[in-house]
């Protein structure tokens, strides 16, 4: 549901608008004061954050999930701070990572109320933990580089960036998967793109549309949408980038999944 980097900077901000005194009460209240145990603030909320990382499906005690009851009580807690957090531009003071990481775990905040973008069983994190495993399988080191290159310029807010190593990101993807399968170099990436749509079995199935030769199958419209100005990644926001992000997370982890379970 949420990522470590949004829990632990969930963490902070509990640390942040805490004493010692409401820190030990907040502990005890969700249960967790055998677990928030430390000689200062620091060590007690990490513990905490450690505790939900490794038991996410823990039961809260308004609802059945302890650590969204947390995240969506710090957040309203923190909102409510002109100290902490910045109502004109929707931003903690501290952490302006923090509202893009609970975009991509699937929230935003509207009025002050941590807010679900869409109902989905699509776990962005999940996913994203399934990619690096298979990247790291098939000794993917440069397009894993490129995808944290990626996921590092949307954090920081930097639209083009991130736009800009998703596209390589992919390009070098596929262009290493058709080698490692055909055995063969290519001269350009369509031609690789290609490739993955020829081999046996194929990697973009023609059956489903994935690959027309004429540039209208899902992989070739896939590819023209992640650079629509050419090589310039263009002009983006966070809207597009996070758009952007989701659907070569999905894309290319269903085409390693494929190389997996076919190829090695």
């Amino acid at each position: 549901m949420f990522s470590r980097a949004t829990i632990m900077d969930i963490m902070f901000l509990l640390r942040d608008i805490n004493t010692h005194a409401t820190l030990n009460t907040y502990a005890f209240r969700y249960g967790l004061d055998k677990i928030a145990v430390g000689s200062n603030k620091d060590e007690r909320v990490l513990a905490i954050g450690r505790f939900l990382l490794e038991n996410p499906q823990t039961p809260g005690i308004l609802g059945d999930n302890l650590t969204y009851e947390i995240v969506e009580d710090v957040i309203s807690k923190t909102v409510s701070n002109n100290y902490h957090f910045d109502t004109d531009n929707n931003e903690f003071v501290d952490y302006p990572q923090l509202r893009r990481l609970l975009l991509k775990d699937g929230f935003v905040i509207e009025d002050g109320i941590l807010t679900r973008t869409f109902d989905t069983d699509i776990d962005f994190n999940t996913n994203e933990t399934l990619l690096g495993k298979l990247l790291d399988k098939h000794n993917l080191d440069v397009a894993k580089g490129h995808y944290n290159q990626a996921n590092n310029a949307f954090n920081r807010g930097d639209w083009a960036a991130c736009n800009s190593q998703l596209r390589s990101y992919v390009e070098e993807l596929f262009n290493t998967l058709a080698e490692k399968i055909t055995g063969l170099s290519f001269s350009d990436s369509h031609s690789a793109r290609t490739a993955l749509s020829q081999c046996n079995p194929p990697v973009f199935y023609k059956g489903l549309n994935e690959w027309l030769d004429n540039g209208q199958g899902f992989f070739e419209t896939f590819w023209k949408r992640l650079h629509p100005e050419g090589s310039h990644p263009g002009l983006s926001n966070e809207d597009d980038s996070i758009f952007r992000l989701n659907l070569v997370q999905i894309s290319t982890l269903e085409t390693l999944r494929r190389y997996d379970q076919n190829y090695f």
